[in-house]
């Protein structure tokens, strides 16, 4: 059955429409374009910043179309062809200085990342992680070096990430569940290589919320919304969008709760659903 109410996809970046930061499939980038053309807004929903997921969004013309996304879990929404934003959850500047000088003393390092595109606040210690350096990752960004137990100007912090080697991590969770940080800040864990890395953005802030407050921004219904992920980041929208599709390689998780499957990213999973049930012929 057609679903022709649609009026907004939002879909996931990497494991959905992107594989290591490319294009998986070219039938998605096909079919996301030709809904766009269509009147279909398209928005990307992503955990990167606005500095690097804008370059993706770009991809697949969405600073053409609707020209807004999700960056940081949702803790911004952007213009994709400028850095405009029209929603924004910081981080409280105490809590940020808590965190920061906490890690430090956890010998764990910490990245404090800002508003402002490709912005962030570190405190020194070394970043192990052997890809990571041979990229020379950080190089990426502005990075302001800072005295965690001196630094007192932190400014629109929205994003907290830290690299935490397995035998400090269960210190860092003891502090973070002993001092209820988890009424004031949501967390995410990934891994780069055998490094856990954390993800901590404002309560308030996450996917789900993100593509809520879009689809306001954008005056379109809920029921007339379509989201496309994989993995746990994605678990927010799948619990509050109604229309949601899980892809082939998606976790456990995301499957029980979609209402419908696709195809994997790399045999064009988003393109194929979107061909099937939402293009106009």
């Amino acid at each position: 059955m057609k679903l022709t109410n649609i009026k907004l996809i939002a879909t996931d970046l990497d494991g959905t429409i992107l594989e290591h930061g490319k294009i998986s499939n070219e039938f998605d980038l096909k079919m996301l374009k030709e809904v766009s053309k269509q009147g279909i807004q398209v928005a990307v929903v992503t955990g990167q910043g606005w500095s690097s997921g804008s370059v993706r969004a770009k991809m697949f013309d969405v600073d053409k179309y609707a020209d807004v996304s999700i960056f940081s879990n949702g803790s911004v929404i952007s213009k994709v062809s400028s850095f405009d934003p029209v929603y924004c959850e910081t981080i409280n500047n105490e809590l940020v200085k808590e965190f920061m000088i906490k890690m430090y003393e956890l010998n764990i390092p910490a990245l404090a990342y800002t508003k402002i595109p490709a912005h962030c606040y570190w405190n020194q210690l070394d970043i192990d992680v052997r890809t990571l350096k041979e990229r020379d990752w950080i190089s990426k960004y502005d990075v302001e070096v800072i005295d965690v137990n001196n630094f007192d100007k932190y400014k629109d912090v929205i994003q907290l990430m830290i690299f935490v080697e397995e035998s400090e991590e269960n210190a860092m969770l003891n502090w973070f569940e002993q001092s209820n940080k988890s009424a004031v800040l949501n967390k995410m864990r990934s891994n780069v290589e055998s490094t856990p890395i954390y993800e901590f953005i404002n309560s308030k802030s996450s996917k789900g919320n993100g593509v809520i407050k879009l689809a306001e921004l954008l005056n379109i219904d809920i029921e007339d919304v379509l989201i496309f992920g994989d993995n746990m980041n994605d678990i927010s929208m799948f619990e509050v969008i109604p229309n949601s599709v899980a892809m082939g390689n998606s976790v456990p998780a995301i499957k029980a709760i979609s209402k419908y499957e696709t195809d994997t990213n790399l045999n064009g999973g988003v393109g194929k659903f979107i061909e099937n049930y939402v293009l106009k012929k």
